[in-house]
């Protein structure tokens, strides 16, 4: 067993993340099998519990580990870590079939709402303006995956059809926008789950979600045509993006 050097400069907590990610790595801890207690890993390398509670924490962010709480940790499915692409942009449900899975989706509510602040910025508007939200929960194999919120303005109107038979979020964008959608600006981060939120995923307040923000831009990179707020169960599915040096 790889032992703990308390004299190095590296954090405690980072030399049992590491110990456990290359166990992971290695396929001592293969996917789905159960991450020793904290009680155990506290016993075994002599580490308080705060400190092993951040090793996993860490490993989580990582997407190395699930915790659900009442089932306890395991090791993360790789299935699970979708190779995202930088230069091209897929359809949510697109996305969820090539992850493997079988996708279904369902519209929860449209309304002219005051828009949230990263979408009031994304948007250019003037605080005070009001958009069309389109509130959706897309399903994969019959679990919820992913929370989306689509924000767009009052002048594009119409439904969009997201049936596997439909033409999708962007033509509906080209269509009733009147501009086409050539550019999608991504931002990816590691949230925690909140309010409606945690409501929509049946979760525990604080449960580790992924947030995707979109913003829909036309040719010339400059005027935004909608914004997107998406929200990944993480149990289900993760990104690994892929790029190449720079000259």
């Amino acid at each position: 067993m790889t032992l703990i050097d308390r004299h190095s400069f590296v954090p405690l907590y980072f030399q049992l993340a590491q110990i456990l990610r290359s166990h992971i790595k290695l396929g001592d801890l293969p996917a789905g099998k159960d991450i020793p207690s904290e009680r155990d890993l506290m016993k075994d390398y002599g580490l308080s519990r705060n400190t092993v509670r951040q090793a996993l924490a860490q490993l989580e962010i990582e997407g190395l580990i699930v915790r659900s709480h009442g089932s306890g940790t395991r090791v993360a499915s790789l299935s699970n870590s979708y190779p995202y692409f930088l230069n091209t942009f897929f359809e949510n449900r697109d996305l969820l079939l090539r992850a493997g899975y079988k996708p279904d989706v369902i519209t929860l509510s449209v309304q002219l709402v005051t828009p949230p602040e990263a979408a009031r910025l994304a948007l250019q508007l003037e605080p005070g303006v009001q958009v069309i939200q389109k509130e959706l929960l897309f399903f994969a194999d019959g679990r919820t995956a992913m929370y989306t919120l689509d924000y767009m303005l009052p002048s594009i109107s119409g439904d969009y059809d997201m049936s596997p038979e439909g033409a999708g979020f962007l033509n509906y964008l080209d269509r009733a926008g009147g501009r086409r959608v050539e550019y999608v600006a991504v931002e990816l981060t590691p949230v925690e789950a909140a309010g409606d939120v945690a409501s929509r995923f049946n979760c525990l307040p604080g449960s580790p979600l992924l947030l995707m923000k979109e913003t829909f831009l036309d040719e010339s990179q400059k005027l935004p045509i909608a914004f997107s707020m998406n929200y990944f169960n993480r149990e289900l599915i993760s990104f690994r993006l892929l790029t190449r040096r720079g000259e």
